[in-house]
């Protein structure tokens, strides 16, 4: 569905064709929570999905990661994976995280690049183009899987998950990588990155491929308001986008303003 928004390469004006991917509040909420592994779907249990999990970055820490880097420091290392469900969704200081480890910057740079290339992190690197602001030149990141990421966080049931601080970005950041996963599927060449300004104007996620210059900015809530929608608004205006798109869970696809086209996660 994302794929037909972008082939449209324009705001669109007539729905007619779009219709919902048929997944319901609950099937969205359970693969939030659960992620996109396929092993701890095979049982519903969440004793399983705990021990499957705890195996699998066991694997990927002992096995994996030593055998592709022997003089790494497991421990530290172990560490930094503990460390990245916190800063999933957040701006990366790389000076911050290193005095936090005890290592030296260039190896918390090494640290990130070695999660990013072993795909259990996402690198989103800020979009500093043509700008005529301040813009923060940090990257921003996340955890790809959000099961993942719950686990970290030691959070195994819904209630748990929508009451936790790392809610906004752990559903920011399981809606980015669906839109990624999506594109990349389809052949579709593209970049990505974020978007903050030193003011605190940001968009969470700008695409610029072939189909031209587009912000998304992602909202879990279900009425989003014009205030909220500022960083986005401001984007558009100033990069002279056809349009943005806002993700959230409001049930109605549809225009925020005569730039702005509202989409419900369900769609995607």
């Amino acid at each position: 569905m994302f794929y037909t928004l972008l082939q449209e390469r324009r705001l669109l004006t007539d729905f007619a064709e779009i219709s919902p991917s048929g997944s319901d509040l609950q099937e969205q909420h359970d693969y939030w929570l659960r992620g996109g592994y396929p092993e701890p779907w095979i049982k519903n249990s969440p004793r399983f999905q705990k021990l499957w999990t705890q195996g699998y970055i066991k694997t990927y820490l002992e096995r994996d990661i030593l055998r592709l880097f022997p003089n790494l420091q497991r421990e530290k290392y172990q560490l930094f994976l503990q460390m990245l469900a916190q800063l999933s969704g957040t701006i990366i200081n790389y000076s911050d995280v290193a005095r936090t480890l005890g290592v030296s910057a260039p190896t918390a740079r090494e640290y990130f690049k070695i999660a990013d290339g072993t795909f259990i992190w996402r690198h989103l690197p800020p979009y500093e183009k043509n700008a005529t602001k301040r813009i923060v030149k940090h990257p921003k990141g996340y955890l790809r899987d959000s099961g993942l990421l719950h686990h970290f966080l030691h959070l195994h049931n819904l209630d748990d998950l929508l009451a936790h601080p790392q809610m906004g970005h752990s559903w920011e950041s399981m809606v980015i990588e669906n839109i990624i996963r999506e594109l990349n599927a389809k052949g579709v060449i593209f970049d990505y990155f974020h978007y903050r300004t030193s003011a605190g104007a940001e968009v969470d996620l700008v695409l610029e491929g072939e189909f031209g210059l587009l912000p998304i900015e992602v909202k879990y809530k279900q009425k989003v308001t014009l205030r909220e929608l500022k960083g986005i608004r401001d984007f558009v205006e100033q990069y002279s986008c056809p349009y943005g798109i806002v993700i959230s869970n409001n049930e109605r696809l549809g225009l925020v303003d005569d730039k702005l086209l509202n989409v419900p996660f369900s769609y995607l």
